[in-house]
């Protein structure tokens, strides 16, 4: 409960701190294009506000009290899960969005869902869901330049 306070109160400072950032970028690329502030002041906003519910939960005692700690295969799948993002970002950047998210949703949901869990039309459909959404908020509704790949 303690490490809750202030892991929250780090959190919430550097998802002010990259919001305040963010809000520097004065860069536009067309006349409706949010600019590249967008993902940073969403980040960091997401950022802020988990910060700021670890806060709040570890005053008001929500958890029980308990200070469990993560058990090796946890620690496994979280490595396993942030490897996953750093592949994402280089495969973003090679192909682009539009081969890289449903791909690496895939494989996101295949490691999330476990061997009990997993059918593989879910996966398909829920990397489809997912990159469709994305398009939609991001490409369509705030006319935002998704990224293309280097290759390709």
């Amino acid at each position: 409960m303690k490490d809750d306070k202030v892991i929250g109160a780090v959190l919430l400072l550097i998802g002010i701190a990259s919001i305040f950032n963010a809000l520097q970028i004065h860069t536009r690329l067309f006349n409706s294009d949010p600019g590249p502030a967008l993902f940073p002041i969403f980040a960091g906003t997401i950022l802020a506000l988990c910060g700021l519910g670890m806060m709040v939960s570890a005053f008001v005692g929500a958890g029980g009290g308990t200070n469990v700690r993560p058990s090796r295969d946890e620690w496994r799948r979280g490595t396993v899960i942030s490897v996953l993002f750093i592949a994402y970002g280089v495969i973003l950047w090679l192909f682009g969005f539009y081969i890289a998210t449903p791909v690496m949703t895939y494989v996101l949901y295949h490691v999330l869902a476990g061997a009990q869990r997993r059918r593989i039309w879910i996966g398909v459909v829920f990397a489809a869901a997912v990159t469709l959404s994305v398009h939609l908020v991001f490409g369509a509704f705030l006319n935002t330049l998704l990224p293309t790949g280097l290759l390709i």
